[in-house]
């Protein structure tokens, strides 16, 4: 359980700074950047959300508190230089990471494992992302149009 809240939590935090920090860039190229992410953490909160009520989990779909970090954190991020901005987002997406594969392995053997496979390969677009934004100038951004362009893998 304590892994789906790390669930919940990153993607209420990451929608709502991404959120945030498209607005307040101060590059119209950057700005879509951070609203693409934006778009693909709504898409896998939105799957998060329709897995917690199939699975009938005890589990609430929203975190206030993850929230108003987001919020706050996109406030703040796009003040800083760009290579700050990429590190911080790349290292609070590595922290999530472990919960997310120990939940793919949890789930291997379930009809849910497409989409906890999901889950690990939308952070893993995140981090690339961030990684080749670092090391160039050029924003990919293929990993996560290519997961923006179908829907989140959930049995029927």
């Amino acid at each position: 359980m304590r892994d789906l809240h790390r669930l919940v939590e990153s993607e209420v935090l990451g929608e709502s700074l991404f959120r945030v920090m498209a607005k307040q860039s101060d590059s119209q190229k950057r700005s879509q950047a951070w609203e693409l992410l934006r778009r693909l953490e709504t898409q896998t909160k939105c799957g998060v959300q329709q897995f917690i009520e199939r699975a009938d989990l005890p589990l609430s779909g929203t975190n206030r508190p993850a929230n108003i970090a987001g919020t706050l954190g996109g406030r703040s991020l796009p003040h800083l230089p760009w290579r700050f901005q990429l590190d911080a987002v790349r290292l609070a997406t590595h922290r999530y990471l472990p919960a997310f594969r120990r939940l793919a392995n949890a789930y291997q053997s379930s009809s849910y494992n497409p989409f906890f496979d999901y889950v690990v390969n939308h952070e893993l677009a995140i981090i690339t992302f961030t990684e080749q934004a670092l090391t160039s100038n050029a924003l990919c951004l293929d990993d996560v149009k290519r997961l923006l362009d179908k829907p989140v893998p959930l049995p029927d």
